[in-house]
């Protein structure tokens, strides 16, 4: 709660600002909300989720608080023309990498049985750690930081150009990691686990859909001439909306006790409409701005029939994609039993193939329980001999194996 407070007491600072006639875009009431608003949320969903998932929510509260804090410093120091100015413009320019990574690694967190976490996360963490660094320390705000647009990438110098063009070449890189992981294992898995794997990939996919959204507002201003500082506030609602929608993937995921039934196939089809939607916004403004940038030289007419017509292209297939991809992830309605362990096994033979009766995957199971998938496969060879069941022409040991899990769930339900 002490981050959901500081995170009140920055945006009360930043509004108190905006009354006193500070007109800069860190003070803009729509954006200061929403990223409390967002700060709250996280801090009133982690009491509810599985331990690994709390502890990363409270994570992005405080990197939500720590953002509105910053951006509250920044507008001091430069009102009060305090020397700290330029480091914290620089630390505020900064504060929203973690923001997304936290959202990724809640996530992430969402689906997992082992309080470990994999190697694919800690290299996430060490690529935007690195990202972060290098922004923090190469790029200074070449005027004061009162209304100054991030977008304009003129208002910043880098002290060494080639090693900050690495460095977000990194990041980028690094914010793909996760998504491409949790999609793979989800579309790999069948049934209740690829429903969850799928709510928790798509939870992971919000970070490079404000980070895309940040390059259209650059496409936004040049050629599209729209006003940096509106382009601006966008990004920090974004930023918020981005938090807000891992939250919700991460709570239905994890079965946090609020959201009742939580994986069904309505609440599927509603986050992957949104983030179908997010994606043909993003497509749609930015091939919009370019279509109608007067650098171009277009008519009123042609701009506007051609913006039209990509608007609705993007929107008809992301309404079409969508709804395929909801019923790729369609939870198989069987309710999933009490835990069964089967006398044979041991205790993670008995969870690799509690997975595999549920629909994972190698790369699902491997995600779940944080080990690699070539364990997995080491694991359920084990399983398959104790079993006794050898291979056999026609027959998957696959599905033997996961049918005779099954029936002893259903000997114990009796």
């Amino acid at each position: 709660m002490a981050c959901a407070a500081l995170a009140v007491t920055a945006g009360a600072a930043l509004l108190i600002a905006r009354v006193r006639g500070d007109a800069g875009f860190p003070t803009d009431p729509a954006a200061v909300i929403l990223l409390a608003l967002a700060a709250g949320a996280a801090a009133t969903v982690a009491a509810r989720l599985q331990p690994a998932a709390g502890r990363f929510a409270l994570g992005l509260t405080f990197a939500l608080a720590a953002y509105l804090a910053s951006a509250a410093w920044a507008v001091w120091a430069s009102g009060a023309a305090s020397p700290t100015a330029g480091p914290a413009a620089a630390i505020w320019n900064t504060a929203w990498i973690p923001v997304l990574l936290l959202g990724q690694l809640l996530a992430s967190a969402s689906i997992r049985r082992d309080p470990r976490p994999p190697r694919a996360d800690l290299a996430v963490v060490a690529l935007l750690a690195l990202t972060a660094a290098a922004n923090l320390v190469l790029s200074h705000p070449e005027e004061p930081f009162t209304g100054l647009p991030p977008i304009a990438p003129e208002s910043w110098r880098t002290a060494i150009a080639p090693a900050g063009a690495i460095a977000t070449v990194l990041g980028m890189v690094a914010i793909l990691i996760l998504p491409a992981r949790l999609w793979w294992a989800a579309l790999g898995s069948r049934g209740t686990a690829r429903a969850r794997i799928g709510l928790a990939a798509s939870g992971a996919t919000a970070a490079p859909l404000v980070v895309v959204f940040c390059l259209t507002l650059a496409i936004a201003r040049d050629p599209g001439e729209v006003d940096p500082s509106l382009g601006s506030v966008a990004f920090l609602v974004a930023l918020a909306a981005g938090a807000g929608f891992s939250l919700a993937c991460t709570a239905f995921a994890d079965g946090a006790p609020f959201a009742g039934d939580a994986v069904t196939a309505r609440r599927i089809a509603v986050m992957c409409r949104v983030l179908a939607l997010a994606a043909a916004a993003l497509v749609a403004v930015a091939t919009g701005t370019v279509i109608a940038s007067p650098a171009l030289a277009w008519g009123t007419t042609p701009a506007v029939v051609l913006v039209c017509t990509v608007t609705l292209a993007a929107t008809g297939a992301a309404w079409v994609l969508s709804g395929r991809l909801a019923s790729a992830l369609a939870l198989d309605p069987t309710p999933t039993p009490r835990p069964v362990g089967l006398p044979a096994l041991s205790p993670r033979e008995n969870e690799v193939l509690a997975l595999l009766a549920q629909g994972g995957s190698n790369a699902g199971i491997a995600a779940q329980l944080v080990i690699s998938e070539r364990t997995v496969d080491a694991h359920l060879r084990a399983v398959f001999a104790k079993l006794g069941l050898e291979r056999e022409s026609g027959s998957n040991q696959r599905v033997r194996a996961a049918r005779l899990w099954w029936e002893a769930a259903r000997e114990q339900d009796r």
